[in-house]
């Protein structure tokens, strides 16, 4: 279809039909719903760095939304739980570690996910990339929960070239296998990049798209993830490395892996707009949790300003690139409050749909077309309930708390020797002028001036306007929390546990009954049965026709008491004010909230 410029009547016709789904000729939009894998907060050039461009990424944002204070989990299997149910994992047993290939665990069959309400409302759905909540069993598999086709990874992530996942036993032992899918057929045939293998795919799907139905594509990258231990950072192979202004080598290979990624969405956009749906699609762009600078399947990823990194209870592992744009938008940054849950809810509304049942995820559609108030005053950050660190982070407000036991975990501001330049990094605005984003947009009319690009990257700058800073960044202990204002102090650099006591008390409140509400998550059980070995060297469901387990319904109860020592030394002491508080024989994290709550 030819492309041309939009005609004012034209924007505003596809604004009133989203807000308004009752227009009598009215067409659902399409959705392209862009998650990435492990990206920190300083990997887009967006929100100010120069350091690695992402113009395709800033083309789009510069005429979209910006989140500023979205959140998501803090680790991948719960930010896909949260995603797709719209509920907060530790509802469903789905927080803390993510799953490995060889466990059997998934959302449980109770939930009905986004793209089956989508499907009610008449979309084609399709999932490529990466799955990660389930893959034991059939019913697991993303086909049997709502999409009409996956094109990639099951579990939660895999080589770039090989398409292989190596996981370790306990015992030292190694399985390892193949996991990448056509549906249920194993490519081994495949040897492209796994970039570019997903991004052919998307574009075909594109392509091929039947458009009596709209399209929701779930586009669910694993870059810029690290592989297997064997090559953490795989960036194409095919073409030199760039980026010669980065100083740190590894930091470097990462750019070139997240500059490939950009030039993904160039692509994709370019395929919507090859297609004419580009006009009436609406396009979201999320990473799944922050960056793991340091530590475990490190990918030199940066999150400063932030403190932390993935799988923390700090902002560096939850604050994450996150716009959406269509063309009916006018450029912003969005200041409100938004969780992952929230997009269940928000995009069925945008496409004239709704969620009747009790979830976590709150509708903000009307808020963000708008530029109105958050429809969301609080939000869970982070909840682990595991044998090695029982921890919870909750806002309410611009209140934070952190309480509870991370020692152990990376508390720290990381990154920082990783964003030094050697040299004078290529000129910004060209290379967004430049980007493919930028191209289609100027067949439509629409021209990215100087001006409008740098108002609205200075806006999504970070402000700290709290300038104390503590000798010592405050950690949780066994007797009392960390306490942070994130709308003045953002990188969590200012402790008010001790002279907030009212606050401290309400928000301790909220979260112990949060924490009365969860499943706990079951031991991590390796099943031997899923040894890739048994099936030809590929991940497969391995209990097909066995009953489905209780994993996922055990009590809080359960499993070793990581308050221990606060239970017991504070037991005679605190029965009266426990009785009386309604904490009399908790034990564990649940006794440790009434302890505090006690305390005011």
């Amino acid at each position: 279809m030819a492309r041309g410029p939009v005609c004012n009547w034209w924007r505003w016709w596809i604004l009133l039909s989203l807000l308004y789904g009752s227009v009598t000729s009215y067409k659902r939009p399409n959705i392209v719903f862009i998650m990435v894998d492990d990206m920190g907060w300083n990997d887009v050039s967006y929100h100010g760095s120069d350091q690695i461009l992402t113009p395709n990424l800033d083309a789009l944002a510069t005429r979209g939304t910006v989140l500023h204070q979205y959140y998501s989990e803090a680790i991948c299997t719960p930010a896909r739980t949260a995603l797709l149910t719209g509920k907060y994992p530790m509802r469903l047993g789905m927080h803390g570690f993510p799953l490995s290939n060889s466990e059997d665990r998934g959302i449980p069959l109770t939930e009905r996910l986004l793209p089956a309400y989508l499907k009610d409302l008449g979309y084609c759905t399709h999932l490529v990339g990466k799955w990660h909540v389930g893959m034991s069993r059939r019913q697991y598999l993303p086909m049997s929960r709502g999409y009409d086709s996956h094109y990639g990874m099951r579990g939660g992530f895999i080589d770039f070239y090989t398409h292989d996942k190596v996981e370790e036993m306990p015992n030292g032992r190694q399985f390892f296998g193949l996991d990448f899918y056509d549906n249920e057929v194993s490519q081994e045939g495949e040897e492209r990049y796994i970039v570019d293998a997903l991004t052919d795919r998307a574009i075909s799907t594109i392509q091929n798209h039947n458009e009596s139905c709209p399209l929701f594509l779930h586009l669910a990258h694993n870059t810029p993830h690290a592989g297997n231990e064997g090559g953490l950072l795989q960036p194409p192979l095919y073409s030199s490395v760039k980026s010669q202004h980065i100083a740190n080598s590894n930091r470097r290979l990462y750019a070139e892996m997240v500059r490939h990624l950009d030039s993904s969405v160039g692509r994709v956009v370019t395929a919507l707009a090859d297609k004419g749906i580009l006009q009436d699609t609406i396009i979201a762009f999320v990473s799944d949790n922050g960056a793991p600078t340091v530590g475990q399947f490190n990918n030199w990823g940066v999150n400063l300003p932030f403190r932390g990194k993935k799988q923390t209870p700090w902002e560096g592992a939850v604050r994450v690139p996150a716009f959406i744009w269509h063309s009916s938008f006018k450029p912003k940054v969005w200041r409100g409050l938004m969780h992952i849950t929230d997009w269940m809810p928000t995009l069925l509304a945008a496409v004239g749909g709704e969620i009747k049942k009790n979830i976590d995820g709150v509708n903000q559609w009307d808020s963000i077309v708008n530029d109105g108030k958050s429809q969301r005053k609080d939000v869970l950050i982070t909840f682990e309930d595991g044998n090695a660190n029982a921890y919870a982070s909750y806002r309410l407000g611009d209140y934070k708390i952190i309480v509870g036991n991370v020692s152990g975990l990376s508390n720290g501001y990381y990154g920082a020797d990783y964003i030094i330049n050697k040299a004078p990094p290529p000129d910004y605005f060209s290379a967004i002028r430049s980007s493919e984003v930028a191209k289609v947009f100027e067949t439509y009319g629409i021209y990215l001036g100087y001006d409008e690009v740098q108002k609205m990257r200075k806006a999504c700058l970070i402000q700290q306007s709290d300038k104390v800073q503590d000798l010592i960044p405050c950690e949780p202990t066994p007797s009392r929390g960390c306490l942070y204002n994130v709308k003045q102090d953002p990188t969590e650099r200012h402790d008010l546990w001790g002279r907030g006591s009212k606050i401290t008390a309400i928000l301790t409140s909220k979260l112990r009954a949060l924490w009365s509400m969860h499943v706990r998550r079951g031991p991590v059980v390796i099943d031997e049965r899923a040894n890739p070995m048994n099936f030809g060297y590929r991940w497969m469901p391995w209990l097909n026709d066995t009953v489905l387990g209780d994993n996922q319904t055990t009590t809080t109860q359960n499993g070793q008491n990581p308050f221990l020592e606060l239970s017991n030394s504070s037991a005679s002491s605190d029965r009266t004010v426990a009785s009386v508080i309604g904490c009399d024989r908790t034990t564990g994290f649940t006794n440790f909230l009434c302890l505090l709550r006690s305390v005011f």
